[in-house]
């Protein structure tokens, strides 16, 4: 059997309408490639048919090598990302969501500029995104201060349409805990591999909604803590803040408890964090 060169890992949750034509464009896009490819789906705990419609794949002739992982409860995209990546054979890896919004038709394009050596790690930059105005919003903002914060000019650091280097997808696997799959290319570049961004169109979800609900505006806060102490613009923040929370603190202003009980917050997250790594 010929080992794949390309590996599409593809986590989904309830997406029983959608697998169908993500799966008839995806295998018409990669085989297409002068490259063997391989499509990993990865079941994050489905309570729908999406288990079924998988098993039903994996028993018909497919024009490429295709794989499932089913876990048994959700745990998350990080948590299926990674599975998807431990069993990855390509020497390049892609990633793309199962809503069909960014066009499994922009891959090759990805992984063109991955195989010439154009970067370690490419990230799609959604053009005329077509999601509610608070989440156009709230991307703007959060990727606003991720450039602020890194320097890095990446405007679309948490699009799940993604191509990179095997290494570089190893050397993230300690990172993937919690949700820290929106802080990969960041995390990548600061390791020393070169990041870059290609623009893709986006389109309005036609089938099936979305699972992400206000829950994951506080994991990106706390998985920020330590992220950002990796950069001298973080730390610069946490000792602003600390030392002007310390002298509200010997005012008696309540700000002051405040900012020094968030400063201790945001290193005890960090350290917490850094420790559990090890």
């Amino acid at each position: 059997m010929t080992t794949p060169q390309v590996s599409v890992v593809v986590p989904m949750y309830n997406e029983e309408p959608n697998l169908p034509e993500l799966h008839t464009r995806l295998t018409k896009v990669l085989a297409r490639l002068d490259t063997p490819c391989e499509i990993i789906y990865v079941d994050d705990g489905s309570t729908d048919g999406t288990p079924q419609e998988l098993e039903n794949l994996l028993l018909q002739p497919q024009p490429v090598c295709v794989r499932a992982v089913r876990l048994p409860r959700r745990r998350g995209k990080t948590a299926a990302l990674s599975a998807g990546f431990a069993i990855a054979r390509g020497s390049i890896i892609a990633t793309t969501d199962a809503d069909l919004q960014e066009p499994p038709e922009v891959l090759p394009m990805l992984l063109s500029r991955v195989q010439c050596g154009e970067a370690h790690l490419v990230v799609a930059w959604r053009q005329q995104r077509q999601d509610s105005r608070f989440r156009v919003l709230a991307s703007r903002l959060f990727n606003a201060l991720l450039r602020w914060l890194t320097g890095l000019s990446l405007h679309d650091v948490n699009c799940g349409t993604k191509a990179m280097k095997r290494e570089v997808a190893e050397n993230l696997g300690s990172w993937m805990v919690s949700d820290m799959h929106r802080y990969l290319p960041i995390l990548a570049a600061q390791m020393g591999y070169r990041v870059t961004e290609a623009p893709v169109p986006h389109v309005a979800r036609r089938r099936g909604r979305s699972r992400f609900g206000a829950s994951r505006y506080l994991r990106a806060v706390v998985d920020l803590a330590p992220v950002s102490l990796m950069w001298w613009r973080g730390w610069g923040v946490w000792v602003a803040l600390t030392s002007l929370s310390t002298l509200l603190a010997k005012m008696h202003s309540p700000l002051g408890w405040a900012g020094l009980a968030v400063a201790m917050a945001w290193a005890g997250t960090a350290l917490a964090f850094w420790i559990g790594k090890r």
